[in-house]
């Protein structure tokens, strides 16, 4: 049975992208018009396995140090202690961020409600009350804008204190639907 012309493009895409070794692409793509279903999804799932593979040997980057004290401060031991300064929602979103490396989707923030406020209360010093409450539901609300607007504001920061070719390690990345994350090596990053 000929498989669809759509997934031998997405086929040939990945084998051309060099996800698989040389020798399997060289008999892929020979019998790519040859394949059964059966085939063909076998040979996707071990395209899907090799690039999940590499995305977790390229996932951290090492980047500079950074200490997070006690009070939220964000600073860069190797610049003499020099203090990354961010507006308190779009430090909460980092903070938050550097909390899980393993990444959340932003369709998912809603279940990191509570920890979001409690990082945000932190960071300004405040209590809980109705305006803080509604940044933070602006912020895990999935058709609001907001976390995409942090996000952005996020990497406009922190371009002031990294080179371009060193920014991606601490700002947010990820496929659109995929976890987004901070690819910063967590052992980095010291928590006080």
């Amino acid at each position: 049975m000929m498989i669809g012309w759509e997934a031998q493009l997405w086929l040939r895409h990945c084998l051309e992208g060099g996800v698989l070794e040389d020798p399997a692409v060289d008999y892929l793509a020979e019998r790519v018009d040859e394949m059964d279903a059966a085939a063909l999804l076998e040979a996707m799932g071990l395209i899907r396995k090799r690039l999940a593979e590499i995305e977790a040997l390229e996932g951290t980057d090492e980047g500079e140090r950074i200490r997070v004290t006690k009070d939220f401060r964000i600073l860069l031991p190797d610049r003499f202690d020099t203090e990354i300064r961010l507006r308190p929602l779009v430090k909460t979103v980092f903070l938050l961020f550097l909390r899980h490396p393993e990444g959340i989707r932003f369709g998912d923030l809603p279940a990191y409600r509570n920890e979001l406020m409690d990082l945000y209360m932190g960071i300004t010093r405040r209590s809980s009350g109705p305006e803080t409450e509604a940044s933070i539901d602006r912020l895990v609300d999935p058709r609001d804008n907001s976390i995409h607007e942090k996000a952005a504001n996020l990497a406009a920061a922190l371009s002031k204190y990294f080179p371009p070719e060193k920014l991606h390690a601490y700002t947010l990345t990820g496929k659109a639907g995929a976890p987004k994350r901070i690819r910063l090596d967590r052992a980095r990053v010291e928590w006080e």
